[in-house]
């Protein structure tokens, strides 16, 4: 599917051994898939572990403010708004790098150039002096590449705690606004009309 449910188990088991604590939140429309998630519910129960089974848009936002990092291991992702609206609340993405993910997700040790050019418009190739990142990613689809991100992350948060609250004020501090777009459009108008 979609979301990539075998890297979703792969990342609860993962974060668990980790020392950390998982939320899934949301229902799959796939009955399969819906209980795959029902037994990794029953296998990881514990007061690390916490599995709802429902849209709630209220209890999505108490969780994103409550999260240090969220996964999406998303198999395509034409959009994405879910590690949009992680940042806001200064929860740090950890993603497959694809489609939407892709574009707006800047690995913190890969992609500090692309990060650079797309968010604060340097054509500074090596993004010198500039660090608009914003995150953890991987291309693969095994669970060998979410480790790569996902230990990363981890090792940051644990490792140096002061890097990784910069990391989160970096996240909150993006806009994703249309801002940035409309004006970049009314400044190509204008360039046109001359």
């Amino acid at each position: 599917g979609q979301k990539g449910v075998h890297l979703i188990k792969h990342c609860a088991h993962k974060t668990l051994e980790r020392g950390g604590q998982f939320v899934l939140l949301g229902s799959a429309p796939d009955p399969k898939i819906q209980a795959d998630f029902n037994a990794l519910a029953n296998g990881l129960q514990g007061p690390n572990a916490a599995f709802y089974f429902a849209f709630d848009e209220p209890l999505s936002h108490l969780i994103y403010a409550a999260c240090d990092m969220i996964v999406v291991p998303s198999m395509f992702e034409p959009c994405g708004l879910t590690q949009m609206i992680a940042m806001r609340y200064g929860t740090v993405p950890v993603v497959r790098s694809t489609g939407g993910l892709h574009d707006t997700v800047f690995d913190v040790d890969c992609d500090k150039a692309r990060a650079a050019w797309e968010m604060e418009g340097s054509s500074d190739w090596e993004g010198e002096g500039i660090d608009a990142t914003n995150g953890f990613a991987f291309d693969g689809t095994d669970g060998g590449a979410l480790d790569y991100a996902l230990d990363r992350a981890v090792n940051a948060f644990y490792n140096d705690r002061a890097w990784f609250h910069s990391l989160q004020a970096r996240c909150m501090d993006q806009d994703w606004s249309w801002n940035r777009p409309a004006l970049e459009y009314i400044e190509l108008y204008h360039q046109a009309c001359k």
